[in-house]
């Protein structure tokens, strides 16, 4: 936390000379609002005394702003210096030897990408928000963004490396998407982490030709899911190349009875209108003992054989955290993603946002890094309830750390540190 209190106090701060509350105080509120899991803006103003305290020496804020101070202040201020702090809190999972911990396979780093829409209204909107028309002619107004996610099959933290808004520009005359924004994000991964060994493992909408292009020009591997409505020149090739015999068949029945097929083979055409780029296909489907089988499929510029299959279908697979173990978190475990916080005219809800994604991030840092934070959620069990025990101390008592929240914590669970 304190890493991020002081990359708050460098950001630029373009507001005029006599303005009430200092940007890094703003920021440093927001954050802690986000940390602290509080349900709402409003809930998170109606502080104790105790808490105004604990607000000054655990997150460093000098000045706390009230809630419609706070969105004035941040309204205004562009995202994307925020985003860097993404990579500031990587160098620290580095440092960490965390990093390490999460390379895959051959030494590559599993990064998900997918999107996540954070706003949605009939009525309230902002020069930004892309929209839809619903049925009977009615406009709805939205915000969303693609995350970039370092996670690994075998752990259960994810770390966001990024964070790129899904949004209108000024007198944009069609909506941003997701292949839109996916082109920004990957460039911006590229500049902010040189030498990453990526392997991009994405949904089916990604599989094609320009952004196949993009990221195999950054040197990236790649793990793709594929659909056969929407690469049917895909699926044809392989259907002749596995009535020609020239697919690789491999079948296994693990200790659980569970059953295991893969077949593959490589250098197919991604499409009729690339055929300059070749990718090979992995078609994997289990049967549990019931007889219920599930099929998966992906192009990848991974080698495959017998010996890599099976962890090219992990990699493809792991996929899901980003959704469970992201976005279901955000969602469901506490952190009110999908509440309305702030919405603007400027960038608040994209600021909100990354300040979000950005306090996520820190748990998951503490989560997988700092054995007390470990020990205290392992003995509450759900993180609810740990949100709500944190809470609640930090309303009556005074804490100047975070590690003696934890530990009064810990005492009043009886949950033992040693």
């Amino acid at each position: 936390m304190q890493t991020v209190s002081q990359e708050f106090a460098r950001l630029p701060d373009h507001r005029r000379a006599n303005a009430s509350y200092p940007l890094a105080d703003v920021l440093r509120s927001a954050f802690a609002m986000f940390s602290l899991k509080s349900p709402s803006l409003l809930s998170f103003r109606e502080q104790t005394r105790q808490e105004r305290r604990n607000l000054r020496a655990i997150y460093h804020i000098k000045e706390i702003p009230g809630d419609t101070q706070m969105r004035a202040a941040l309204d205004p201020v562009s995202p994307q210096p925020l985003r860097a702090l993404f990579a500031t809190l990587f160098t620290a999972l580095s440092a960490a030897g965390v990093v390490k911990q999460y390379h895959y396979g051959s030494g590559h780093v599993i990064v998900a990408v997918d999107g996540v829409e954070h706003f949605a209204s009939t009525k309230l909107h902002c020069p930004h928000c892309t929209t839809r028309t619903r049925r009977g002619g009615a406009t709805s107004y939205h915000h969303a963004g693609l995350a970039a996610v370092m996670l690994h099959p075998d752990h259960e933290e994810v770390f966001p490396l990024d964070f790129e808004p899904i949004l209108n520009q000024d007198g944009a005359r069609k909506n941003d998407c997701e292949r839109n924004a996916a082109k920004r994000l990957c460039a911006a991964l590229h500049e902010r982490y040189p030498g990453l060994p990526v392997l991009l493992v994405e949904d089916a909408l990604y599989a094609n030709a320009p952004h196949l292009r993009q990221i195999t020009g950054y040197g990236w591997r790649f793990v793709l899911n594929v659909k056969p409505d929407s690469h049917q020149s895909l699926v044809k090739q392989f259907a002749g190349r596995l009535e020609s015999g020239q697919v690789t068949e491999l079948r296994q029945t693990d200790a659980a009875g569970v059953q295991h097929y893969f077949a593959w083979t490589s250098g197919l055409c991604l499409c009729e209108s690339a055929v300059d780029l070749r990718v090979n296909y992995l078609l994997y489907e289990q049967t549990d003992k019931k007889g219920v089988m599930t099929r998966w499929t992906w192009i990848t510029n991974l080698p495959l054989s017998a010996r890599t299959v099976e962890r090219v279908m992990r990699a493809g697979r792991s996929r899901w955290q980003i959704e469970n173990e992201t976005f279901n978190t955000l969602k469901n475990q506490g952190y009110h993603f999908e509440h309305n916080y702030g919405h603007g005219t400027q960038n608040l809800a994209t600021v909100l946002a990354v300040l979000m994604f950005l306090a996520f991030t820190v748990d998951q840092i503490q989560q997988r890094c700092w054995e007390l934070f470990r020990r205290v959620r392992a003995g509450l069990r759900t993180k609810v309830k740990l949100w709500e025990s944190l809470r609640s101390l930090f309303k009556v008592l005074l804490f100047r750390t975070m590690e003696a929240l934890y530990r009064q914590m810990a005492s009043l669970y009886d949950i033992q540190l040693q």
